[in-house]
């Protein structure tokens, strides 16, 4: 009894690895079919440029809504990249104004 009863614990095991390995290999296929329909590279570049588009959309709705912080910021940089042209003028202002 011991026996028949191993052996259909077995034979059940079996079929549920046949089952298992079915699955697998459907799942490949299917991969395989996406794949060839649309490739990884193809892909990664819909997803990248999806993902663009809603960072500038993102960026465009928080410029809109905070335009005088947008304004100064612009403003801060601009006057950093011009620090060494806007001290000589202010030094030559100063000059001016003292007499020199």
């Amino acid at each position: 009894m011991s026996e028949r009863r191993d052996s259909a614990i077995l034979e059940e095991a079996r079929q549920l690895r046949e089952d298992a390995w079915q699955l697998v290999r459907e799942d490949i296929s299917a991969l395989r079919e996406g794949l060839a329909e649309k490739p990884i590279g193809r892909r990664i570049r819909e997803h990248a440029a999806g993902e663009i588009v809603e960072t500038i959309d993102m960026a465009r709705d928080i410029a809109s809504e905070n335009k005088a912080v947008l304004g100064l910021t612009v403003a801060a940089v601009a006057g950093w990249l011009l620090r060494a042209p806007l001290s000589r003028i202010a030094g030559r202002w100063l000059a001016i104004a003292q007499g020199e």
